[in-house]
């Protein structure tokens, strides 16, 4: 399940990065999550009550750190480092101290199952956008509806959030990134984050039987330090 909710977050990164051309820029988001993963029941009593207790609802802060070169976002369930220079993504796991790195343009050391598995998480996304629109957080969002594995999520997306302009630059810059990536270019990644137009205000995602809201706190613009975008010393490479 961790796992699915970086995919989430993932997701999330992909379609929110903002440029920093006239300064860094930092936001929080509050992420509500609550349910159970269809399919414990059919688990044994004793493994089911264990898995149970992981799954008890929850709220997280989710902060976001972004730069002209790099982007971190911090969760409870470790941190995710993207250096858009260098094409490397990085998960770092701060309960043992471990890495992992992932090179945009290798091919993967998988055999292909990891672009298998985002191609089967991605083929079939279907997005639409609606008339609906509403205030949220202070702004004014336009909703779009993303179905993904059989069920549906609710995006409302903003123009106006400070730096939308920046945004589409950025999106340009990172859907070419995907396009060159031998493993990712052949997934839809790339059309999944042109359908999406605006800064995510809210997100009601729906997988599994779970249920997280991401709703946007706050946004500004601050000066950040290059270190947040470096493995810190002392973490061990994790394959």
């Amino acid at each position: 399940m961790k796992q699915m909710r970086l995919i989430s977050l993932t997701l999330l990164l992909f379609i929110t990065v903002l440029p920093t051309v006239h300064g860094d820029l930092y936001w929080e988001d509050v992420m509500e999550t609550k349910g159970m993963p269809k399919g414990l029941e059919a688990l044994p009593e004793h493994i089911r009550d264990k898995a149970a207790d992981q799954f008890k609802p929850r709220t997280d802060t989710v902060k976001n750190y972004l730069t002209a070169y790099a982007s971190r976002t911090d969760t409870t369930d470790g941190t995710m480092i993207m250096n858009f220079d260098a094409m490397t993504i990085y998960h770092l796991n701060p309960g043992n101290k471990t890495y992992t790195k992932f090179d945009v343009m290798s091919q993967g050391e998988d055999g292909g199952m990891g672009q298998a598995f985002i191609q089967g998480m991605t083929k079939d996304v279907q997005i639409s956008s609606t008339d609906e629109t509403k205030e949220i957080s202070g702004y004014k969002c336009k909703k779009y509806i993303m179905k993904l594995m059989g069920e549906e999520s609710e995006y409302w997306l903003s123009k106006d959030v400070e730096g939308y302009d920046e945004f589409r630059e950025m999106t340009e810059k990172m859907k070419k990134m995907f396009e060159k990536s031998p493993m990712l270019g052949q997934t839809n990644m790339v059309g999944i984050i042109s359908k999406l137009d605006g800064f995510p205000i809210m997100i009601v995602m729906n997988m599994m039987g779970m249920k997280t809201v991401t709703t946007l706190k706050k946004v500004e613009k601050k000066s950040l330090s290059k270190d947040l975008f470096k493995v810190p010393e002392g973490y061990k490479l994790q394959k």
